[in-house]
């Protein structure tokens, strides 16, 4: 019975939870970002290297800018979805009803939308191959 006590530190993650916890391409243990999203004052603050393997985060000078591409998109998606929902449940409300809502919504998810649109950027156009320990 004792044997079944134990826990396993040893999980893999796959690449789709490595990138929505914004961890490590090369090792998905280490984190890529050093502050929680929530702290809006330093969110985009970012380990130069993987703590754990010390992979450099910054493939090539300039790598980052591919990011805002979909960052872009993914802004776009959540606010067509906001702007189809504000048509739907307020039945074709005057334009201020949809841009003070479109506009807060915005710029409150710039810390998720930075953070995550780096971590799908660097997984998927990285060319970063996964080593397990």
């Amino acid at each position: 019975m004792e044997e079944n006590t134990k826990l396993r530190l040893d999980v893999k993650r796959t690449k789709l939870q490595a990138m929505a916890q914004g961890l490590c391409p090369q090792c998905r243990e280490g984190k890529m970002f050093m502050y929680p999203f929530w702290q809006v004052t330093k969110f985009d603050q970012m380990h130069a290297h993987c703590p754990v393997c010390n992979l450099r985060f910054e493939v090539e000078p300039g790598f980052w800018y591919g990011a805002m591409f979909i960052s872009y998109a993914i802004n776009v998606m959540f606010l067509a979805f906001l702007g189809v929902a504000i048509y739907i449940i307020f039945n074709d409300p005057p334009i201020l009803y949809y841009i003070i809502p479109i506009t807060v919504f915005s710029l409150a998810a710039v810390p998720f939308n930075f953070r995550i649109s780096r971590s799908i950027f660097i997984h998927l156009f990285g060319f970063i191959k996964y080593k397990p320990r």
